[in-house]
């Protein structure tokens, strides 16, 4: 409901208002369409980089210096994705014993 209610916010305040866009688009129906196969891959693409390179690697950075349990354990899981387990076992040996 709240796409809807964006779309055509959008289109009373773009297409209405700019005689080019009302050429282009000359019903409520085709903005929608062009608008939809236009957001949903950028929207897809901005959330993908923002998950690689943004947000996700900078909260794990401020978790692990946070609390030593989350740096080590970030430590063993980014050593067992490299294949390197027998390090992954010595860095997490410290919370077992």
């Amino acid at each position: 409901m709240s796409f809807a209610n964006f779309i055509v916010i959008q289109y009373r305040l773009l297409v209405e208002y700019i005689p080019l866009l009302k050429l282009v688009f000359s019903s409520l129906i085709a903005f929608a369409i062009a608008f939809f196969l236009v957001y949903v891959p950028l929207a897809i693409l901005i959330g993908w980089y923002d998950y690689r390179k943004f947000a996700v690697p900078v909260d794990t950075a401020l978790v692990a210096k946070a609390s030593p349990w989350n740096r080590d354990l970030a430590r063993a899981l980014i050593l067992i994705a490299e294949g390197r387990n027998r390090e992954a076992i010595e860095v997490l040996r410290k919370w077992v014993e």
